[in-house]
């Protein structure tokens, strides 16, 4: 699923929806789920109210929300996820060293869903900066030789 918009979680909850309804007999077809995904619910505004997505097949809806803008950089996904992978003195080597100095960073895991989330969140301390440097958090077979 590609989008402009950070909401990585909400995003996950409606594909794991999407898996549950293709192995089971729905009234409505996936196509139908996705096209209201994508035109009919709208875009949360930043600190405004966040957007409820019922998803029948789960405990709970999905919910999209954006923090105002002056505030933390919106990233949805828990922090432990990075502390999992690196410890602390290599998340400031790489936040640090690498990317505030705009030096190239190669991010490689045995667990693909993995890279893309630390990515993210490693991107998402250089706040209040932004990143300036391409940045592609996925890279296909080809080009991993």
């Amino acid at each position: 699923l590609i989008s402009r918009y950070p909401f990585w979680t909400a995003f996950r909850r409606f594909l794991s929806h999407l898996h549950i309804l293709s192995g089971s007999s729905s009234d409505l077809p996936l196509e139908r789920w996705i096209s209201h995904l994508l035109l009919t619910v709208p875009v949360p505004k930043p600190g405004l109210q966040a957007i409820i997505v019922p998803l029948p097949t789960l405990n709970g809806p999905m919910v999209l929300s954006m923090p105002p803008t002056k505030d933390l950089p919106i990233v949805d996904l828990p922090f432990q996820r990075l502390l999992a992978c690196l410890d602390v003195p290599t998340i400031v080597t790489v936040v640090l060293g690498f990317l505030a100095l705009e030096r190239k960073l190669i991010v490689m895991s045995s667990r693909p869903s993995l890279v893309l989330d630390v990515c993210e969140l490693l991107k998402a301390l250089l706040f209040p900066f932004d990143l300036c440097a391409p940045y592609v958090p996925r890279l296909t077979e080809p080009f991993m030789s």
